[in-house]
C-alpha cells in the first residue's frame, strides 16, 4: 500500500485528481452555503450570479407577476437542467476535465440549494440586509475562485466565463461580473416596488443597490483566488535541474531559461530556472517541484505583459 501511495503515478496522475475532486465539493458546499444560508434569508431579494441567478430571477417573477410558488425544489433543478447545454460549451470550448468537475460541482450545488437543510443565521431583518450580502458575496467568491484555481467551476455562467477569458484573456472576474450586474438590475426592475417573496415591498434601487455590494465583494473574492489567465515568472533554485527541466517541459508544456548561480554563505553552485506560466499553472508546478526536489527554493511575481512565443492554454 505504501509503496503505491509513494510511487510516480499516484504523486503526478492520482492525488491531483482526487485533490481536485476535493477541492470543487467544498468550494461548491461553500458557494451553495453563501447562496442558501445569507442571500437567500435576506428580507431584500439578493441575487446571486450564474444560473441559479437566473433561477432567482424566474421564481421572484412567477411570483410577483402570476403569484405563484414554484416551491422549494425549483433552484436545485433549474440549475441542473439550464446547465445541459452550457455544460456542452465548456466540453468542446475548455477542456473535457474542466467540464466533468464542473458537473460533479453544479450536481452538489443543486443538492445545498434545494435539498441541503438551512440554518438560520439570524439575517432575516431590514437591519441584516448589508450583513447578509457582504457575508453571502465573500462566501460566494471564496467557492466560486477556490473552484477555479483548482481547474475546476461551480458550472453555469462560470464556464463560459472561461470560455470567453480563454478566447479574449479577460480577467474571469471581470467577465463574471458584468454578467451579474445584467442579473442584478433585471431583478430590481422585477421586483422592484411590488410586494415580493418576502411579503414586503422594496424600492429596485435598494436590491440593486445591495446587490451590487454582493458583486463587488464576490468579484474581488474570486480574482484574489483565480487570476486565470494574468501571468506569473517563477524562479526556480535547485541542485536538480535537469530532472526538473525535463518535467516541467513534459507536464506543464512550458519553455524555460537556465542561469548558473551561486549561494553567498554556501558558495554552492545552483542552477535558477526561469519559467513564465498562467498564474493557474502555479499550484501544478509548486507539486511538481516540490515531488523532484523538496529543497527547492521558489519565487514568483506577476507579470503584466507577455511578448513572443507563449501559447494561451485552457485549464485543466
Amino acid at each position: 500500500m505504501n509503496a503505491w501511495i509513494n510511487s510516480d503515478k499516484f504523486k503526478t496522475k492520482i492525488f491531483p485528481e482526487v485533490e481536485r475532486l476535493i477541492a470543487v465539493v467544498v468550494f461548491t458546499i461553500i458557494y451553495g452555503i453563501g447562496v442558501s444560508w445569507f442571500l437567500e434569508a435576506s428580507v431584500v431579494p439578493l441575487y446571486t450570479g450564474g444560473i441559479p441567478g437566473i433561477g432567482q430571477l424566474v421564481r421572484d417573477a412567477m411570483f410577483v407577476w402570476f403569484n405563484y410558488d414554484v416551491g422549494s425544489n425549483f433552484l436545485g433543478l433549474f440549475v441542473i437542467i439550464l446547465n445541459i447545454p452550457i455544460l456542452l460549451v465548456g466540453w468542446f470550448g475548455v477542456s473535457h476535465r474542466f467540464t466533468i468537475h464542473s458537473l460533479i460541482s453544479i450536481l452538489v450545488q443543486a443538492f445545498i440549494l434545494s435539498w441541503f437543510p438551512k440554518v438560520n443565521m439570524g439575517l432575516d431583518g431590514l437591519e441584516h440586509v448589508f450583513a447578509a450580502a457582504v457575508l453571502g458575496g465573500l462566501l460566494i467568491g471564496i467557492g466560486a475562485g477556490g473552484a477555479l484555481r483548482y481547474g475546476t467551476s461551480t458550472g453555469g455562467l462560470d464556464i463560459l466565463a472561461q470560455y470567453f477569458s480563454f478566447k479574449k484573456g479577460k480577467s474571469v472576474g471581470f467577465i463574471s461580473m458584468l454578467m451579474n450586474v445584467a442579473i442584478a438590475l433585471i431583478g430590481a426592475m422585477i421586483v422592484g416596488g411590488k410586494v415580493g417573496p418576502s411579503g414586503l415591498v422594496v424600492g429596485g434601487g435598494v436590491i440593486a443597490s445591495y446587490t451590487v455590494i454582493r458583486i463587488i465583494v464576490s468579484t474581488i473574492m474570486t480574482d484574489r483566488l483565480h487570476t486565470s489567465y494574468q501571468f506569473l515568472s517563477v524562479d526556480i533554485i535547485t541542485s536538480t535541474p535537469q530532472i526538473l527541466v525535463d518535467e516541467i517541459l513534459n507536464k506543464v508544456y512550458r519553455g524555460v531559461t537556465l542561469m548558473k548561480v551561486e549561494g553567498a554563505y554556501s558558495h554552492h553552485e545552483k542552477t535558477l530556472i526561469y519559467v513564465v506560466i498562467s498564474a493557474y499553472e502555479l499550484h501544478t508546478l509548486v507539486q511538481l517541484v516540490r515531488h523532484v526536489d523538496p529543497h527547492a527554493f521558489i519565487v514568483s511575481r506577476p507579470v503584466r505583459n507577455v511578448f513572443g512565443n507563449f501559447k494561451r492554454k485552457t485549464i485543466a
